[in-house]
């Protein structure tokens, strides 16, 4: 006698391509039949009678609790938006994503700093926005927050939305850093900072979070952002629901996944210096790393004594022009092991290290693990192919 596959429905209307993989790969060793509707639809039905609903909550909500009323089967979320719906959370810490946003803009030199979110997600935004304020106002510093809310005079498209928000970034000190809700989110911060000539990074950091590859890829400013471990989270959202179907407690506290890194592209891939001496010489390491530059280069393309161009960097960014090229090109390097599969002695020599031997000094210098160490951890960490 053979037992009855289970019936599982992934109640989301937002097509996230990692989540839905994740959850359909560990769906298949539980050995689910995964209804997949509503992700191509857009829409959610009005009954289930099947076993189980994996679900993201979007902003029908009305028709979610309505769902979740007539199917009475376990359900799992995996975010944490309407925590007035009792059900379990299986998602992203955003507490922490604020705390990594803050000090990755903290490192970078910048006292001017914006939060910004399209309307999605209320929850998280409130989350991640209060996280990154706290962390952010701990070095002294405030955060602008821009929470799209459409009003009469606006309705809620892409259109008016951006608008809006050229005009609000436009109106704030510059270079400023901007976290965004999302990477959608993030792409918005670009397309208007594009309709306003605002030069990114130089003039507008923008970090994302998801760390997902459309957004990656539509934009030609390659976008930083956080990532987020979607096998971890959708393989513990498909064992939680597993062990509820079997009759077992739901937990009664979410479960969090703490993001880890932050994948570091151009959007953010700069250092704000407030002297514009600082930032000539910045800008030309950040064009030239990459050939056999030195000091006594990054001096004569300052204009300024030697003498005169170490006290500027010591004053605004606390650090040496030596010391600046050296972060700049470990982070290049960082980027080439960990989203290609480049050989090391190409990385050192893209990087402008010259050979092997002086990246390894830099690079266990900065991070305290060798290239080749560093590269297998994030292989590790995240089993998905990097084509960036």
């Amino acid at each position: 006698m053979t037992l009855s596959r289970k019936r599982v429905l992934f109640a989301s209307p937002w097509w996230h391509a990692e989540i839905v993989n994740g959850t359909l790969r560990h769906a298949s060793e539980h050995g689910w039949h995964v209804d997949l509707q509503t992700c191509l639809s857009g829409k959610l039905p009005k009954r289930w009678d099947g076993d189980g609903i994996i679900t993201v909550f979007g902003t029908d909500i009305g028709a979610f609790k309505r769902l979740l009323a007539q199917a009475r089967c376990p359900a799992v979320s995996l975010n944490n938006n309407y925590p007035e719906i009792d059900i379990p959370r299986v998602c992203q810490d955003d507490t922490v994503a604020g705390q990594l946003a803050a000090g990755h803009f903290l490192e970078r030199g910048f006292t001017s700093f914006a939060f910004y979110s399209h309307g999605a997600s209320p929850q998280s935004t409130a989350m991640r926005l209060a996280s990154f304020s706290e962390a952010i106002a701990q070095a002294g510093h405030t955060v602008e927050p821009i929470l799209w809310k459409p009003t009469r005079r606006s309705s809620d498209n892409w259109l008016d939305r951006q608008q809006w928000l050229a005009s609000k970034l436009v109106s704030l000190p510059k270079p400023l850093a901007v976290f965004a809700l999302n990477d959608l989110a993030a792409v918005e911060v670009i397309e208007a900072c594009m309709s306003q000539s605002l030069a990114i990074p130089r003039d507008v950091a923008v970090l994302g979070m998801l760390d997902m590859a459309i957004f990656r890829h539509c934009t030609t400013v390659a976008l930083s952002s956080i990532r987020v471990d979607f096998d971890a989270i959708t393989r513990t959202a498909c064992d939680l629901l597993s062990d509820m179907m079997a009759g077992k407690p739901q937990p009664d506290h979410p479960i969090l996944f703490p993001p880890s890194e932050i994948a570091v592209r151009q959007s953010t891939d700069t250092y704000a210096a407030r002297s514009p001496v600082v930032a000539k010489a910045v800008r030309f390491m950040h064009e030239n790393y990459a050939s056999p530059i030195g000091v006594e280069q990054i001096v004569q393309a300052s204009s300024r004594s030697r003498a005169g161009l170490f006290m500027a960097f010591q004053s605004d960014l606390g650090m040496t022009p030596g010391q600046m090229l050296s972060r700049i090109r470990v982070d290049q390097a960082k980027r080439m092991l960990r989203d290609t599969r480049v050989k090391v002695y190409a990385v050192a020599h893209d990087c402008g290290f010259g050979d092997v031997v002086n990246l390894h000094r830099a690079f266990k210098q900065a991070t305290g693990l060798s290239p080749n160490a560093y590269r297998k951890a994030q292989r590790e960490k995240s089993p998905r192919e990097r084509q960036d």
